[in-house]
């Protein structure tokens, strides 16, 4: 993998002795901080933006922390140019690899429930479009009504109502987890990745558990 992506060639901004969350930014989109590839990244916002808003920025020595935090598992051997101080030659740097995904970064677990939350709503639409046809086609009159339950009872068409299941699932479970997220409650890193593996979680049993009543009901 390493070999396969070759490294960032735009030069990250010079680091100051006074760092700024802007400078920050500009390590990041460089790509040297191993995050993701050379690529300036409109929707980041540079670390402390409100802060800054309010007219309290934070502190040169908090940002050169997270500098050194965001460094110390880079890829590249060189350190940044420093112009003042020494304060980021210890950053240690790894040769950590960059990932080619989707766009900028590579696939979390976070990353991958926020786009499947957007698919399983896309997926979701289609389904509410084929109840309406299901709905007008037993309206119609028997021949209609049984092409369309015929086309729905087959294995092609079983597949799909369990992948719509699971999307309803996933779509609603995701959507509790937002709601207790717009509460203000968990952010923390660890209850983000409970909360998410959660949902996915909750999604196949609650899909599984329908079917199972569907079966039992139609028996």
């Amino acid at each position: 993998m390493t070999e396969e992506y070759e490294r960032p060639r735009s030069k990250p901004a010079a680091v100051s002795g006074t760092p700024t969350a802007q400078e920050l930014k500009g390590l990041i989109d460089s790509g040297r901080t191993g995050d993701k590839v050379s690529f300036p990244d409109p929707g980041a916002a540079p670390l402390g933006t409100d802060d800054e808003a309010a007219g309290t920025p934070d502190t040169p020595a908090r940002v050169a922390m997270a500098i050194r935090h965001e460094l110390k598992n880079s890829w590249d051997n060189k350190p940044p140019p420093v112009r003042e101080g020494n304060w980021l030659a210890s950053g240690a740097e790894s040769g950590r690899p960059h990932s080619p995904n989707i766009q900028i970064y590579r696939p979390q677990l976070t990353s991958v429930l926020s786009i499947a939350n957007r698919i399983t709503g896309i997926f979701l639409s289609i389904g509410a479009i084929g109840m309406v046809v299901w709905l007008i086609a037993a309206a119609t009159g028997p021949q209609p009504y049984a092409a369309v339950q015929g086309a729905m009872t087959s294995w092609i068409g079983q597949i799909v109502l369990v992948g719509f299941t699971f999307a309803l699932f996933l779509h609603l479970c995701g959507g509790i987890r937002h709601l207790v997220w717009d509460a203000g409650y968990g952010f923390e890193l660890r209850s983000i990745y409970v909360s998410g593996w959660a949902v996915v979680g909750a999604s196949v049993v609650l899909t599984v558990a329908a079917w199972v009543a569907s079966l039992f009901m139609a028996a």
